[in-house]
């Protein structure tokens, strides 16, 4: 969009604003994407769920600024969904309404949840159906697009799995190496659903890493569940009986505390020289490393996208 466009659509919000008697509020215009405009509703709704937390978390003095650089980070997210969404379309990749419903199912086969269950989310979220369809659509044109110009052109040679390996995977271990993926929302029930088939996806061999990242209630989540070195009697019993009783590379079964319900993957036992072996870490590894070079890849070819288009923060 060229400069004499956005200055003609604040010439019009501006008489709209005038002829609106009603005192009716016109959407502003927070940037302009090549042809595409952000509005300022968008980047408040984006920022909702984090505005919620610093109204909770954060010191009254310092709140102002947390919000504007959660504001800021907003709508820099914003331009950049909005520069993939166009760079789909440019390139034709598309996403059918079946390729959505299908995506949906597995949403809702993956968390256990009703037609009623999810239905109850969604008003939750203050979302419609058409609203979260038009969502999950987007999240799957990015990520197809990501796909083809990102993902594909990754590739982890088995040497730099090896090397990680050698280097992260071989020092003496002080005590008990542990991932762990929690859940709490929802009632015992409900979590313990979640963590049942949680489990028995990393039993099937998905990456546990991964799973804590999407699935884990806990501030673990972040680091892939990895929650350090415990010595035995560091534990808590109900941990210790459940950790000690597995070899490296072995899964927990779900265990109930009064809070959460958890399960644990052991990567060390406190008497190997080895935290693992190799071919039952090697998918982790691997997965780890594509991701980290996914990450540097993808932050380039964004930078490349964004360096060719005209954005305009207002």
């Amino acid at each position: 969009m060229t400069k004499r466009v956005c200055s003609s659509l604040a010439a019009l919000i501006f008489l709209l604003a005038s002829w609106a008697e009603s005192a009716e509020v016109v959407d502003a215009c927070a940037a302009v994407v090549n042809q595409d405009v952000i509005t300022v509703s968008e980047v408040e709704e984006a920022v909702r769920p984090i505005a919620e937390r610093i109204k909770a978390e954060a010191p009254f003095s310092q709140r102002d600024e947390a919000m504007r650089q959660a504001r800021r980070t907003a709508l820099e997210r914003l331009i950049e969904k909005r520069l993939i969404l166009q760079q789909a379309e440019q390139m034709r990749v598309a996403v059918s309404e079946a390729e959505v419903e299908q995506a949906r199912r597995q949403i809702l086969e993956r968390g256990g949840m009703s037609e009623a269950d999810f239905q109850a989310e969604l008003k939750k979220m203050g979302l419609n159906e058409r609203q979260y369809r038009d969502s999950l659509r987007e999240q799957l044109l990015s990520s197809r697009l990501v796909g083809y110009a990102v993902r594909s052109k990754v590739v982890v040679p088995e040497e730099k799995i090896r090397d990680y390996y050698n280097k992260e995977y071989t020092a003496k271990a002080a005590g008990y190496h542990l991932l762990q993926i929690g859940f709490s929302s929802g009632g015992k029930a409900a979590a313990r659903q979640k963590a049942e088939a949680v489990r028995q996806r990393a039993l099937a061999g998905e990456d546990f890493k991964e799973l804590a990242r999407r699935h884990s209630e806990l501030p673990s989540a972040a680091d892939g569940g990895d929650i350090g070195l415990f010595k035995a009697d560091e534990m808590a019993p109900h941990m210790r009986e459940a950790v000690t009783a597995l070899k490296p590379g072995g899964i927990s079964p779900v265990v109930e505390t009064s809070e959460s319900l958890m399960l644990f993957k052991l990567l060390a036992d406190g008497q190997d020289a080895v935290k693992a072996p190799y071919e039952s870490v090697r998918e982790e590894i691997h997965e780890l490393l594509h991701q980290q070079e996914m990450e540097a890849r993808y932050k380039t070819w964004i930078e490349e996208i964004r360096s060719g288009a005209y954005i305009r923060i207002l």
